[in-house]
């Protein structure tokens, strides 16, 4: 093979400048990093959301579900539920970030979407 073809097809066997980046969730070495649940019975749609406000904050983050349910596009069940995992180092960072992010505030809410407390002023 050429090498101009060669060097403008991307092989896998291609050298390649790889990006370094140092990461937060390694400790170095072949010690793996155990990886806990922070939230758990979730639609998916609610995972993605949650995975991707971890993400923009740097804090990697997987979503798992029951093959058998994402395959079937369940979102109810125990085969439709999703739960998020980060790296233990991170656990704490990222439940209080969850807990900022979506504080419940349904409480300040009526079912038509209406802020309870502008209702009770005006009145």
């Amino acid at each position: 093979m050429s090498n101009s073809l060669s060097d403008a097809l991307p092989w896998p066997q291609a050298n390649r400048q790889e990006q370094t980046r140092t990461s937060e969730t390694t400790r170095g070495g072949s010690s793996p990093t155990p990886w806990v649940v922070v939230a758990q019975n979730l639609n998916p749609g609610e995972a993605v959301v949650i995975k991707a406000r971890l993400e923009s904050e740097e804090i990697p983050a997987l979503i798992q579900q029951e093959a058998v349910g994402s395959v079937l596009g369940l979102t109810v069940g125990p085969l439709g539920v999703a739960k998020i995992s980060v790296p233990e180092p991170l656990a704490e960072r990222a439940l209080d970030l969850l807990a900022i992010t979506f504080d419940d505030e349904e409480d300040s809410w009526d079912d038509e979407g209406n802020d309870l407390e502008e209702d009770e002023v005006s009145g």
